[in-house]
């Protein structure tokens, strides 16, 4: 007889390597073991009937923020509700901190809080005392470098000069810088000037952030980071404009990864109309057309990653909108609102639109850093990260089914089909018909790898 499996799923839609195929899936402890025809040969003492419903390797999210009124264990439950089976956190090194003690600390608290396995960016705000930490932060498994070309009144901007030589430096140790693409100067000289007009900060707040200084602040990165012979992460592209370097940058052959997020994809300026300081993100919402040409550049590949930028915070909508934070959270609600919008609404085309959104959403962010095919996945000796996703169940969003400790979302009272079944990581089932089904402490720490970059 043969090697029976642990685990096995029957009769499911396997959504992989750019196909849908059905598919039995044989799991042995942590791993993957079989992917094939029905293996009535394997013995396995349970099994789980997929019929009916896809299966998709965990959600990689690349883009996550624990550090609001979520921390990594409530942001890592909200994840696997959401699908996301892996996290790579941004641990915010600020000014006065070192790089590496700050890393180990985040590390930790995260083994012994997460429910998922997550990886590290470490995000600088102080680069010009920081950087000459940046090259001992490889061999601990950081490999990605964020900073930030706007916020300059909060002392969060990293100007040319010093985003320069962090390039520079990055790229020596092939690693990757992820930026957050506007212009910081101009943009806090708009908002000055609205609010010494006394215009309205919440009707003006698109104005004051416009997609123009997205783009140009986006080319300037590119360009930058082309100079520097470095591999660049252009994170949250919110614009419509945005496509043109990135595209751009793409016929050239250059070393850049475009990243858009669900509120960009589902979202407008009408929502930050109606929920007010709740849906103050930066880059703002935009338009029906910035969400037209985001689909359309997922379509083409000019961006080829999503993103959550879960970044929640606890916010009324009559707070008042200028003094709010930036945030909110995304987490959770990625998965559907993208299926729903991109899939079934047709966003991403009527043919290949499944396999291309599950590549955005796992696939391809595992291989940015590194981790595929151990993760984002599904394949033989890959990690037994798995969802299950109902595509026939309708459902209605609310903050009362969400887990984020934020108290909102901004797709409150919206109806969509198609609900996360069940999450798997390493083989253990984590979430199953909304329950929470793991404790806290069985992480893991995912050194990232972007050396693939310079590859000759």
């Amino acid at each position: 007889m043969n090697e029976p499996f642990d685990l096995l799923i029957t009769n499911g839609l396997v959504v992989a390597d750019g196909k849908i195929t059905r598919a039995d899936i044989g799991i042995r402890g942590e791993k993957i073991a079989f992917v094939g025809n029905p293996v009535t040969r394997h013995p396995s003492p349970v099994t789980i009937n997929a019929s009916g419903k896809y299966i998709f390797p965990g959600l990689v999210d690349a883009h996550v923020h624990p550090i609001y009124v979520d921390d990594k264990y409530d942001t890592s439950v909200s994840a696997a509700f959401g699908g996301v089976t892996t996290l790579i956190h941004y641990a915010y090194v600020k000014p006065g901190q070192s790089l590496v003690p700050s890393l180990q600390s985040f590390r930790d608290d995260g083994l012994q809080t997460s429910v998922l396995d997550f990886g590290i960016h470490a995000g600088l705000f102080d680069v010009a005392n920081q950087i000459a930490d940046v090259p001992a932060a490889f061999p601990f498994g950081v490999t990605s470098f964020k900073v930030f070309m706007t916020y300059a009144k909060l002392k969060w901007m990293t100007d040319d000069y010093w985003m320069a030589a962090l390039m520079d430096v990055v790229a020596q140790e092939r690693g990757l810088v992820n930026v957050h693409c506007e212009n910081g100067v101009v943009t806090d000289y708009l908002e000055d000037k609205f609010n010494r007009a006394g215009l309205d900060s919440k009707k003006m707040f698109t104005a004051m952030r416009p997609a123009l200084l997205e783009a140009e602040a986006t080319n300037r990165a590119i360009s930058i980071a082309h100079v520097m012979g470095c591999a660049v992460y252009i994170v949250h592209n919110s614009a419509a404009e945005n496509l043109e370097p990135l595209r751009r940058a793409k016929q050239n052959g250059w070393r850049v990864v475009g990243e858009t997020c669900p509120q960009y994809l589902t979202l407008t300026d009408e929502t930050t109309q109606t929920l007010a300081a709740q849906a103050k993100i930066g880059p703002p919402l935009r338009y029906a057309h910035d969400n037209a040409a985001l689909w359309q550049g997922l379509r083409e590949g000019i961006l080829t990653t999503i993103g959550s930028d879960h970044a929640p915070k606890a916010k009324k909508m009559d707070d008042d909108f200028f003094d709010a934070a930036y945030g909110a959270p995304q987490i959770e609600t990625m998965l559907p609102m993208c299926y729903y919008v991109g899939v079934n609404e047709g966003k991403l085309g009527r043919h290949e639109a499944l396999p291309l959104l599950i590549a955005a959403l796992s696939e391809t962010p595992a291989k940015t850093y590194g981790l595929y095919p151990r993760k984002g996945a599904i394949q033989v000796g890959s990690d037994a990260d798995l969802v299950i996703f109902d595509p026939a169940k309708t459902w209605t969003i609310s903050n009362s089914n969400q887990h984020s400790k934020a108290g909102f979302t901004l797709y409150e009272g919206r109806t969509v089909t198609g609900v996360v079944d069940l999450t798997m990581q390493r083989g253990r089932v984590i979430v199953e018909h909304g329950a929470l089904r793991r404790e806290k402490g069985n992480a893991q720490f995912l050194k990232t790898d972007t050396s693939h970059f310079y590859a000759l």
